[in-house]
């Protein structure tokens, strides 16, 4: 488990691509399991507890879907196995920055220098998955940096709209 970690690691840190990690339907699994486990703590954190199942059913499928039509578009479905796992495992890894920015926005109302470290942590959280997402894709569509990155770019925004589609938020 620990040399998993340490792969996920070393995809976000850019040191390894997904390549490196198993072709394993196991490894999709375990990292789907956690990925939707974080998932849901944020989006009880962000929601509470309406629909928290189904956003995180659907955040989890969206992701995997979105990863297999990339692959399928680009006919390298070969790759699904890793490419899954690598976005389900550095998404995973990443959550409980964002789990804790989350927890520290609530007293950050009170506390200017609060607020901008959760502002600035924020920004530098969704940064970095958006570029490790790019490094994924890149290294999944043997492609180069920018042309990765801007498939992220259509990959988050994609799953934004979908998922806002399917669970409207009261403003």
């Amino acid at each position: 488990m620990q040399a998993l970690l340490k792969a996920f690691w070393d995809i976000a840190l850019w040191r390894r691509d997904p390549s490196h990690l198993p072709d394993s339907p196991t490894l999709v699994l375990l990292a789907g399991l956690a990925y939707a486990a974080l998932s849901a703590v944020q989006s009880w954190l962000i929601y509470g507890t309406d629909a928290l199942v189904l956003r995180t059913m659907a955040d989890l499928g969206l992701s995997c879907l979105l990863v297999w039509l990339l692959l399928a578009a680009a006919r390298r479905l070969h790759r699904f196995n890793q490419t899954v796992s690598a976005v389900l495992g550095t998404g995973a890894l990443l959550s409980p920055f964002v789990i804790m920015l989350l927890l520290l926005s609530d007293p950050s109302g009170s506390n200017y220098a609060l607020a901008l470290f959760v502002w600035a942590g924020s920004v530098a959280v969704i940064l970095w998955y958006t570029f490790v997402l790019g490094y994924i894709v890149r290294a999944a569509l043997d492609t180069g940096l920018f042309t990765g990155t801007a498939l992220a770019v259509c990959y988050l925004v994609a799953s934004a709209v979908v998922l806002s589609r399917l669970f409207p938020t009261e403003s």
